[in-house]
């Protein structure tokens, strides 16, 4: 069920983005989820919850039968919905730099690794997994003070969310900082545009 919800999202979005020319720009798609996440708290908390909610989707699909009869038992579809998010981050971000396009993806698959070398109960995965989701929207209510991206573009949100984190977490330690602001200014300058008066917060400073 729960791949049957996500992956025609995903698919969906990635048409809708590919077809405004966003699917694999950088910038704008990091621009317009920062946007989103300005509040240092909110931000902390997506860099712990963020892997989390990857990880266990990862562990939840992990636990269903191979894509075919008669495959192979790590053919399913949490090597599926890995093998997605693996290529799109080597694609995205290798624009940034090649080694950041390789760690990324390899995360991905080392988490897909996991999962399927070191099974945890299917319920397990859930619990946290919900968890997750209930904790990073109690950030967006009370510390970010606007709703999350996914409301917007659901399927954006999804993809970048995990890219987002590292990008944020190499940043915090001195890598690409003058990108980080450049994309910061532009994300700031995306939110006064969407939120109703545009103004901006102390927040966004």
């Amino acid at each position: 069920v729960y791949m049957a919800v996500l992956m025609p999202l995903l698919i969906i979005g990635m048409i809708q983005s590919a077809v405004r020319g966003e699917l694999f720009n950088f910038k704008q798609q990091v621009k317009f989820y920062m946007s989103y996440h300005m509040d240092p708290v909110n931000v902390l908390i997506h860099v712990i919850f963020v892997p989390t909610l990857l990880y266990t989707a990862l562990g939840v699909l992990a636990a269903t039968s191979p894509i075919m009869p008669g495959f192979p038992k790590f053919l399913d579809y949490s090597l599926v919905f890995g093998s997605i998010y693996a290529g799109y981050y080597f694609v995205m971000g290798s624009k940034v730099s090649l080694s950041f396009g390789i760690g990324a993806s390899l995360l991905v698959v080392a988490a897909v690794v996991c999962v399927q070398s070191f099974p945890v109960n299917v319920n397990t995965y859930a619990l946290i997994h919900v968890v997750s989701w209930l904790v990073q929207f109690y950030g967006h209510g009370v510390h970010e003070g606007r709703a999350p991206a996914l409301l917007t573009n659901l399927s954006q949100a999804l993809l970048m969310a995990p890219l987002f984190v590292l990008f944020e977490t190499l940043t915090f330690v001195g890598w690409k900082k003058s990108l980080h602001e450049e994309l910061k200014n532009g994300a700031i300058k995306m939110k006064q545009e969407a939120v109703p008066g545009g103004r901006q917060s102390k927040k966004d400073n």
